[in-house]
């Protein structure tokens, strides 16, 4: 599986017969030198869950993918979830598939699931065939689309999600669908779009009186970001704390002006962009009456 790329390093194209399924970590201006090449890698297909797990429309599977992430223990299914027998969320997670480092060495975030709902339930208008009253919303969140990554995720801004319409889904619904940090949860890759308060829904204003979200459908930006969760890091130095940037002392006291040792500082963060495709299954389409 492909590593984070957390180093610079060149990568060139090779397009011979011999090596056109590689990247060479270097080249000369006589020919190319095969010693030393990193395998090309499919992220859509190496970076997914574990295929033994269910795709249940409803959300109801005790081994639903929807409920595993990597962790840096392997695959782990979410706490409280209904295999583990406990509701407790802050249970330790149930360890699936074990491999070590998981979350680090894993490619970027992708988002293989969805579920349509609302902001109290995720599975109300999914599968294929459920019904939406198709009423002007009077709250936040009557459709809310539920992107479940697959390692937690770090973001930023108002991402957007475009709720498509017709029978093929073939043209954008008149309002698009910001990200709902209310119901999303970060720490287990789901990231959540809602319509906005008083979309109007009905019938009439629905091409085909079809909703939903296409199998290849992109998450648009919007100028904010999602990206790798990297794990933090804790430092202790000694030394003098004589720069301009502030650090903290044991006692979480502003070092930035005392000579004072076993200074804390801190690193880690966000890495790299998420994959923005969904590259689910098939549509998942809801029906306005």
């Amino acid at each position: 599986m492909p590593l984070q790329k957390s180093f610079n390093i060149l990568l060139e194209d090779v397009d011979t017969a011999e090596n056109s399924n590689f990247l060479l970590l270097d080249r000369t201006a006589d020919g190319v030198d095969v010693g030393d090449k990193l395998i090309g890698v499919n992220a859509s297909a190496s970076e997914a869950k574990p295929t033994g797990l269910t795709e249940d429309a409803d959300g109801s599977g005790d081994y639903d993918k929807r409920d595993v992430i990597a962790t840096d223990s392997g695959w782990v299914f979410k706490a409280g979830t209904p295999n583990s027998g406990s509701d407790n969320k802050s249970a330790q997670p149930e360890v699936l598939q074990c491999i070590r480092g998981l979350k680090k060495s894993i490619d970027v975030p992708s988002a293989h699931q969805i579920s349509i709902g609302n902001t109290s339930d995720k599975t109300k208008f999914f599968p294929d065939g459920d019904t939406f009253s198709g009423v002007a919303s009077s709250t936040l969140g009557d459709i809310t689309v539920y992107c479940y990554f697959n390692e937690p995720v770090h973001v930023t801004g108002t991402p957007q999600l475009q709720l498509k319409q017709a029978s093929a889904l073939g043209s954008n619904f008149g309002t698009i669908m910001d990200i709902n940090t209310s119901v999303s949860v970060f720490s287990e890759g789901i990231v959540a779009f809602s319509l906005p308060a008083s979309t109007d829904t009905q019938t009439s204003n629905v091409t085909n009186n079809t909703l939903g979200i296409k199998a290849d459908d992109l998450i648009g930006l919007n100028s904010g970001t999602i990206q790798k969760l990297n794990d933090e890091a804790i430092l202790l130095e000694s030394g003098l704390a004589t720069s301009e940037q502030g650090r903290l002392t044991l006692d979480g006291t502003d070092s930035s002006s005392r000579d004072l040792g076993n200074l804390v500082t801190h690193e880690g963060g966000v890495g790299m962009p998420a994959d923005l495709g969904l590259a689910i299954d098939s549509n998942a389409t809801m029906t306005v009456s």
